[in-house]
């Protein structure tokens, strides 16, 4: 593919990872939805529940993988999953402004957790076969950098927003002056104009057209072998499983985080949420272009122990810390956020091109398990403590930091596929004869 191609999917990929960031106080299922839950009088558990739901349903997206591997329908698939996102958004702040009963509010932001999962479990997997096959290896350095180093900017000022319309701004001191649940439709309504525009910059990629398509005589044969070549493939399942720790540890914890910052300041204290978002992502824009950098000059490995790591800083600080200085907790949790794009990069560098999409959507439905950890945490924390929860995090990072640093190679390597009229007699794997130019 030409430069100036990859140059243009570079530029989507960027571009649809800012939307993303801006409206993060809305699309990243977890903090902002486990506050309104918990501000509708539900318990610990039930508001840690859309994290799960959403978890749950990203094993979903690997049926896609299976039944629709063709090229052809990456962007469709890439669109739609766009689309269906919006239109979930829109439901919720209708719920709101129609003031439905609380348990129906409820059920709705569920109903959106739910949907989000499917979604953006179709667009990541799908996104990263855009970059495998129109982007360089030489570039992709640079291209996570661009999306992961200035999409969390984008991120800071929604997250400001969202401060504002739910409280106060720490500093000045200015709010909307919204009041409960006004504030948490205007944050919906508000996401909508720009999760629309991601449906626009889903359909400008460039993808190169495979030469071959799956023609295997068998559909189960083709998903077998994909299947197989994940699990016998050790630096692919390692990681995977890697991945299933680090997210459970690091990241299904952040509803406690959050929910735990109004008893270390005060029921007195305004509330946080943007704040807490804030940090995450200006801590996460940071590190984004740190990693990036990384990754151009070491090997793929060096990213998932340092994320990793930052994830460990981030429960440390969660459980010595005091006063407002706790809120940094967001910020080092944010930053290690990023796992969630190394692991994703570690599994396409291993994988041939032809495994990517189904790779990606396997590493998704292992993914689906940490909604069980949210379950979990939740539970843990109405029965011992919201503290106990935190040391049960630590102890699963420490274990994925350990299987990282002896299990991995630094520089994993896919092993060749074999020429498409070979691969069509033989049904090798979920893509039998997907090639690129």
């Amino acid at each position: 593919m030409s430069v100036g191609l990859q140059t243009r999917n570079m530029v989507c990929l960027a571009g649809v990872w800012c939307l993303i960031y801006l409206t993060a106080p809305v699309s990243y299922v977890g903090v902002t939805h486990a506050n309104l839950l918990h501000d509708l009088g539900n318990s610990d558990t039930l508001a840690n529940l859309p994290h799960a739901v959403y978890q749950w349903m990203t094993a979903l997206p690997v049926l896609v993988a299976w039944f629709l591997p063709q090229a052809r329908w990456l962007k469709p698939l890439l669109v739609g999953s766009f689309a269906a996102k919006a239109v979930l958004t829109a439901l919720v702040a209708v719920a709101i402004w129609l003031r439905w009963p609380a348990v129906v509010v409820t059920a709705t932001v569920i109903l959106f957790a739910g949907v989000f999962g499917v979604a953006n479990g179709v667009m990541l997997m799908t996104l990263w076969e855009v970059v495998r096959r129109g982007v360089s290896t030489a570039r992709r350095g640079v291209t996570l950098a661009l999306s992961f180093g200035i999409g969390p900017v984008a991120a800071c000022a929604g997250s400001l927003m969202q401060q504002v319309l739910l409280s106060r701004e720490p500093l000045t001191g200015y709010s909307f002056e919204l009041s409960f649940p006004d504030s948490y439709l205007a944050l919906f309504a508000g996401a909508l104009p720009f999760m629309v525009l991601c449906v626009f910059l889903g359909a400008a990629f460039h993808i190169p057209p495979a030469v071959d398509e799956p023609v295997g005589s068998s559909r189960t044969a083709e998903i077998l072998g994909g299947l197989r070549q994940f699990v016998t493939s050790r630096p692919i399942a390692l990681a995977a499983v890697g991945y299933l720790l680090v997210y459970s540890g690091g990241n299904a914890i952040f509803d406690n985080v959050s929910l735990h910052a109004k008893d270390v300041l005060g029921d007195a204290s305004p509330d946080t949420v943007g704040l807490q978002n804030f940090l995450r992502f200006g801590f996460k824009a940071v590190a984004g272009v740190l990693l990036g950098w990384l990754l151009a000059k070491t090997n793929p490995k060096a990213t998932l122990l340092a994320t990793t790591a930052i994830l460990l800083a981030g429960m440390a600080w969660a459980l010595n810390v005091s006063g407002w200085w706790y809120l940094g907790t967001a910020g080092l949790l944010g930053a290690g956020e990023l796992f969630g794009a190394y692991f994703p990069n570690y599994v396409t560098t291993a994988s041939a091109k032809s495994q990517v999409r189904a790779n990606i959507a396997y590493l998704s439905l292992l993914g689906s398990l940490v909604g069980f950890a949210s379950v979990i945490f939740g539970q843990v924390s109405d029965r011992f403590g919201r503290i106990a929860s935190f040391h049960t995090a630590t102890g699963v990072l420490i274990v994925a930091m350990l299987l990282i640093l002896f299990g991995l190679p630094a520089r994993p390597t896919p092993h060749e596929e074999p020429p498409p009229n070979e691969k069509n007699k033989k049904g090798s794997g979920l893509f039998t004869s997907t090639r690129t130019p």
